[in-house]
């Protein structure tokens, strides 16, 4: 396979303003001193008057955080520093991304588990901050684009790059090429990068600007820079501010090469900013990619085949990538799911949530290789679900099998002890019994309640009988002994070991059915050798128990 790489190279500013020039910036002015772009920060509001003498193009003005981006000789910045209305100026500098050369990729964020919970990315509105993206592209839908970059009109993708990271995020589903991890998010292009991946930070601000103006609820940036710029963290914490959440690639290695990196690069390296580095199809660390303290998350990033401009090389309008500005939109695509799941969340909640359910690789926690882990995207809808935990896989499999649903807060209260309605109306489902509302043989069960045609399927399966006294008390949390009765009974389990119980009885009602799920592997009771029959179990413990009897 052919690879590919670009460098993309571009700067970035704070919030948009309308272009103006006094004078046309050349390489030197007039007395044979060169010419520099750079950013200027006011104390307060903007004075122009600091200019008046000085040959100057202004690119961009920033009204919100005092700022304008120009063109001045050099030889005239320590005279304008010395202003006393100027709080600081600083080069209007380079950011850099790299990109070589699939489809694994929307399977490593769990993307089909998602999308079987109905999650498509319908309603999130995000913003790609690229070369623009291709607008007749089949496989893609812009909602709305501009262009930043001097001399074009349109936000028309002229280098590819942007393409690709805009299919990575929402490639339509439509049996045709690739499908993007949300295909039903608003894409907005915003072309900030020239044919050559060139562009200014003061674009890319002025872009970042018209974002928020779009009320956005995700910004992609796949682009770095060597070196922190202030104006830029202003306008990231701006767009922060007004509910934006922000999400840059960590960066290649290929790319600031000469300075002494030690982290991940800038913007990512901003605390606003969710930074994302890449990793290999064995979820292995990539070795050309920035890590760092300042990692947050990690996501595919190597060879991602994905929606990319018609040419002669890539005649097919698709082609396959590497890097941390292919892992980025990965991990956008999947903050959208998140966002549809659970629009009540404010974007630090959902941080906290992607941080909980992303699969935690090398050292235990946050590392600098892998941040809180590879991203994941949502797999059941609970706002408590944490994959570290050690009952993680029973409940994502049997969310998944639609056979539990938490509570109405949107929490799956995993230590709350599980009742007789519940644990009953888990195992119906499983089984595929009629649960329709239903009265039932129990007078203390309502026909409209939840569980009844569990109930009522269950007694006429026999596997659940009642009190002696002809109730069955569904609300009363359901001790060990009895789940081992109902799942023996349900299930038909079978097994035979010598090995027993120290505190359960032969004579005990549950004695064959707590040695036939211990012989078959589905229970292992406490270190001491005892099972504590009538211990009340709670949801977590009972979802373990039925993954294992339903994985079997």
């Amino acid at each position: 396979m052919k690879k590919l790489m670009v460098v993309m190279v571009l700067l970035v500013s704070g919030a948009l303003g309308t272009p103006s020039a006094s004078l046309a910036a050349s390489d030197q002015d007039s007395e044979g001193g060169k010419m520099e772009r750079v950013v200027i920060q006011y104390k307060e509001e903007i004075d122009l008057n600091v200019l008046k003498n000085i040959p100057h193009t202004i690119h961009y003005r920033y009204d919100s955080l005092n700022s304008v981006a120009v063109t001045i000789p050099g030889n005239k910045i320590s005279e304008l520093k010395g202003e006393t209305a100027v709080k600081s100026i600083e080069e209007d500098g380079q950011v850099q991304v790299s990109f070589q050369e699939s489809s694994w990729g929307t399977e490593t964020v769990k993307m089909n588990q998602s999308r079987s919970m109905g999650l498509s990315g319908e309603g999130i509105k995000i913003a790609i901050l690229d070369t623009g993206i291709a607008s007749k592209h089949p496989d893609l839908n812009v909602a709305k684009g501009i262009s930043f970059v001097q001399g074009t009109k349109g936000y028309e993708d002229d280098n590819g790059h942007g393409t690709h990271v805009a299919g990575i995020i929402a490639a339509q589903d439509n049996e045709i090429g690739t499908i993007g991890i949300a295909p039903d998010a608003e894409i907005y292009a915003v072309k900030v990068l020239d044919e050559k991946g060139n562009g200014m930070n003061s674009e890319v601000v002025a872009g970042i600007d018209w974002a928020i103006d779009q009320d956005v609820d995700i910004i992609n940036l796949s682009l770095t820079s060597c070196k922190p710029s202030d104006l830029t963290k202003n306008a990231i914490k701006k767009a922060r501010n007004a509910g934006v959440q922000v999400v840059a690639a960590a960066g290649n290695k290929d790319v600031c090469v000469s300075e002494n990196i030690d982290d991940i690069l800038y913007p990512a390296r901003f605390p606003e900013v969710v930074s994302v580095g890449a990793v290999t199809k064995k979820l292995d660390g990539s070795d050309y990619t920035y890590d760092g303290p300042s990692l947050d998350f990690t996501a595919p990033g190597a060879r991602i085949e994905s929606t990319y401009i018609t040419n002669d090389e890539y005649p097919t309008g698709y082609a396959t990538m590497s890097g941390s500005s292919m892992a980025a939109p990965h991990v956008t695509g999947v903050l959208a799911l998140y966002h549809q799941l659970f629009p009540e969340l404010s974007n630090s909640e959902i941080e906290s949530l992607l941080a909980a359910n992303s699969l935690d690789k090398g050292a235990a926690g946050k590392d600098n290789t892998y941040g809180y882990g590879v991203a994941q995207a949502p797999t059941t809808p609970f706002k408590d679900f944490d994959r570290s935990h050690w009952y993680s896989s029973a409940v994502e499999n049997l969310s998944l099998g639609n056979l539990i649903s938490g509570y109405a807060d949107g929490t799956f209260k995993a230590k709350r002890s599980i009742t007789r309605e519940e644990a009953v109306a888990m195992v119906g489902r499983a089984l595929q019994l009629n649960g329709e509302e239903r009265a039932t043989d129990f007078p203390d069960v309502s026909p409209g309640s939840f569980g009844s045609g569990y109930i009522s399927a269950g007694t006429s399966s026999g596997f659940i009988s009642g009190y002696t006294d002809g109730t069955f008390r569904p609300k009363q949390a359901i001790n060990r002994a009895d789940v081992a009765m109902i799942i023996d009974r349900a299930f038909n389990v079978e097994g035979s070991s010598s090995e027993r119980f120290s505190d359960v009885r032969e004579d005990a009602y549950y004695y064959e059915s707590v040695n036939d799920l211990k012989a078959a592997g589905f229970i292992s009771g406490y270190p001491d050798g005892t099972f504590h029959p009538s211990n009340e179990i709670t949801r977590a413990e009972f979802s373990l128990i039925l993954s294992n009897v339903m994985n079997q």
